[in-house]
């Protein structure tokens, strides 16, 4: 998703591999990327466009909105399954980080504006 983010217009499948393969050390074949970015679009992640050969993709979210997104789904998950216990993990991790710590997850919860 951080290619599709980066760009300043629709990629392609080829260019979003390029991309990525670019600047790792492992590299992916071109069906892995394609694989990916349909489902990504199947998610409603991305938009995609036929355009002669080649399929064009182009994000449909943010990436703040995606991150927010996953981080609540996760937090949901751990909440469901352990209860109490993760609760009581993140009361201690919050409270760990000191007063500064605190007023600042106020603010991004909505709570201190």
């Amino acid at each position: 998703m951080e290619a599709v983010w980066r760009a300043d217009d629709e990629v392609s499948v080829r260019q979003v591999t390029g991309t990525v393969n670019n600047s790792s050390d492992k590299q992916r074949a071109y069906t892995t990327f394609m694989t990916i970015l349909s489902r990504l679009h199947k998610k409603g992640i991305v938009e995609r466009r036929r355009e002669s050969k080649s399929d064009l993709y182009r994000p449909c979210i943010s990436r703040h909105d995606y991150l927010e997104t996953r981080a609540r789904t996760e937090v949901d998950a751990l909440v469901g399954e352990y209860g109490d216990i993760a609760l009581a993990q993140f009361a201690r991790q919050v409270s760990g980080g000191g007063p500064d710590e605190v007023e600042r997850l106020k603010k991004l919860s909505g709570e201190g504006s």
